[in-house]
């Protein structure tokens, strides 16, 4: 992943989630839950403008990044669950790290599904359902954590 900003604008890119034996990765603009391929940032002194104007748009510029940052783990979990399944059928058999990175992937899968419902519940001006949902999202994260320390056994 890579995120570019030109000083009033960011946007993400993300690498084609495909094996291309001969080819070269291939990365493409990455899109926010509301569609847009950026989001602005301009403007966002707290001398300039408004509190509430210059904490909503902080607020939108966190949640992307969260956004983004979430894509990024969820996608390098399932690469690595790929990579378990196809030494799996290599070995002939299935490995012990196999069934967790399957579970930390669909814990991410699910953790994602809650923030992007949390972004667009802000958006639609549903703040209490929205915080509910962003909630459930680091709660599915951490699930995976806790259930997986070794302090915990």
């Amino acid at each position: 992943m890579a995120i570019l900003c030109d000083g009033k604008t960011f946007s993400f890119y993300k690498f084609v989630n495909k094996h291309h034996a001969k080819r070269s990765p291939q990365i493409f603009l990455g899109k926010f839950p509301d569609g847009l391929s950026y989001v602005g940032i301009d403007d966002t002194s707290p001398l300039s403008i408004n509190p509430d104007t210059f904490y909503r748009r902080l607020r939108k510029a966190c949640d992307a990044f969260y956004y983004v940052f979430l894509s990024g783990y969820r996608t390098g979990l399932e690469a690595y669950w790929k990579s378990s399944v196809e030494n799996d059928k290599a070995q002939g058999k299935t490995r012990d790290s196999t069934p967790g990175w399957q579970k930390a992937m669909e814990h991410a899968t699910e953790a994602l599904g809650e923030a992007i419902s949390a972004w667009n519940l802000y958006n639609e001006g549903k703040l209490d359902e929205s915080k509910a949902s962003a909630e459930k999202s680091v709660q599915l994260l951490a699930e995976r954590y806790v259930t997986r320390s070794p302090l915990w056994r």
